[in-house]
């Protein structure tokens, strides 16, 4: 990525994240990229993998999976002294650390971790996946100024393995975007691509019907409505990169980058 903005052949800016354990130097081999663009290029920060997926049963869970022998919850990728220094080493550096989470146990740790570090300064740490996270833990991340990025997909193209795996209450419960707004959580969303394919609008989709690939419902009370769909990858998403100044709403002052739509989005 470095090579293709040194030569000016990006077109879309492109916000990288070096894994934090293994890749920390490459923030003080480029720092002019740190937090600034150049060419279109810019470092946003830290990333971070605490768990596993949901539906391939590696997320780390509170409770037992469905059928799970011997009472299997998934399991960690750190422990909680490790994801603690990652927390401390992001605030010392002045970045903004992602955090891979899709069980309610990993986004326990992050938020404990998070909580007994933070000094203060707005880094926005960002839940990624969020896709078991609970209402309790979602009423603390509003208080703390954590974003959850939602793979909302989830629901339609894992929806029914969720469930099988979950069991109904937790299954439909995923992605849980409507209780995000309930507890005043900045929420994004995003494809993971190459997961799937890096669609905007067919997440949008999924936001707001919420229905698996067999045509179940996943949670009626987590559907959120169109513009609230649209402020996750437009407002929230130039937040969530400390660019709300200059994108994500059209307005004076900001940059014009539109996408113009053939068809009425609201329809």
């Amino acid at each position: 990525m470095h090579c293709l903005a040194e030569q000016n052949r990006l077109k879309l800016d492109v916000v990288a994240y070096p894994d934090l354990p293994d890749n920390r130097k490459i923030v003080s081999q480029y720092p002019s990229y740190c937090r600034n663009y150049q060419n279109h290029l810019k470092i946003g920060g830290y990333k971070v993998f605490l768990d596993g997926s949901p539906q391939g049963r590696t997320a780390w869970m509170s409770q037992p999976y469905e059928d799970a022998p011997d009472g299997y919850c998934g399991y960690p990728v750190h422990s909680d002294a490790e994801v603690c220094s990652f927390m401390r080493q992001a605030l010392q550096d002045h970045m903004q650390i992602l955090a891979h989470c899709n069980g309610d146990a990993a986004a326990q740790q992050m938020i404990d971790a998070y909580e007994r570090e933070m000094t203060g300064e707005d880094i926005r740490p960002v839940m990624i996946h969020a896709q078991l996270v609970r209402p309790d833990q979602l009423a603390r991340m509003g208080r703390l100024g954590m974003i959850a990025s939602f793979f909302v997909a989830h629901t339609y193209y894992w929806g029914d393995v969720h469930v099988k795996n979950f069991g109904e209450a937790r299954g439909t419960a995923i992605s849980p975007v409507r209780s995000a707004i309930d507890n005043g959580v900045v929420y994004t969303f995003h494809q993971d691509t190459p997961v799937i394919q890096p669609n905007m609008l067919e997440t949008l989709w999924c936001a707001a019907n919420r229905v698996s690939k067999n045509g179940y419902i996943l949670g009626e009370g987590q559907k959120v409505t169109v513009l609230e769909a649209l402020k996750g990858v437009t407002l929230y998403a130039a937040y969530q990169y400390f660019e709300e100044h200059e994108k994500g709403s059209i307005r004076p002052g900001k940059r014009a980058d539109m996408v113009i739509l053939d068809r009425d989005p609201y329809k």
